[in-house]
């Protein structure tokens, strides 16, 4: 089975959108983020001593998780779009097969083969079809690239089967 891409600065943006609201790390991060500046603001001021002090401290901390949530964002997704293009590979055509022993991709710079037992999880994710490569790396699948929805829910089950039937072999 084979499908053809056409990745864009556009999908690559909407992906990054998406998995940061949907990650569980960044939520992590942010509740750091504000146990640190409450500790902070604790450490210096000491604990407040009224219910508006404590509200101000509170929606204070909040505020700046949400700010560092934010300005780490636009440094990732910058760092993404500005170092993505055609000639590494990461935008334009990507032509994929579903082989035995892989997952082979093809672009301008490279051809790839990713072995079963190394991919991760298939999800949707709104109009993309994910395929986790490692850690935060993944395959992307618009859903645009795609003639029917029964061609794009062929792909999937195809992709989930074989990366299932990988991680569920008998030793």
């Amino acid at each position: 089975m084979r499908v053809t891409t056409d990745i864009s600065r556009i999908d690559l943006l909407k992906f990054n959108l998406r998995f940061m609201v949907t990650t569980s790390y960044m939520y992590k991060y942010f509740s750091i983020i504000v146990a640190i500046v409450l500790a902070i603001v604790f450490w210096k001021a000491g604990l407040p001593n009224t219910q508006e002090k404590w509200m101000i401290s509170i929606v204070g901390a909040f505020l700046s998780g949400l700010a560092a949530i934010g300005i780490y964002f636009l440094f990732c997704i910058g760092s993404i779009l500005l170092r993505s293009n055609t000639l590494n590979g990461i935008l334009g055509v990507h032509e994929y097969e579903l082989r035995d022993e892989g997952l082979f991709e093809k672009t301008t710079a490279n051809e790839t083969l990713n072995r079963w037992e190394g991919l991760g999880k298939v999800t949707i994710a709104g109009p993309f079809l994910l395929l986790q490569v490692s850690g935060f790396l993944y395959h992307i699948f618009p859903k645009r690239c795609f003639k029917t929805e029964e061609d794009f829910n062929s792909f999937k089950s195809a992709l989930q089967n074989k990366v299932y039937e990988a991680h569920n072999k008998p030793l």
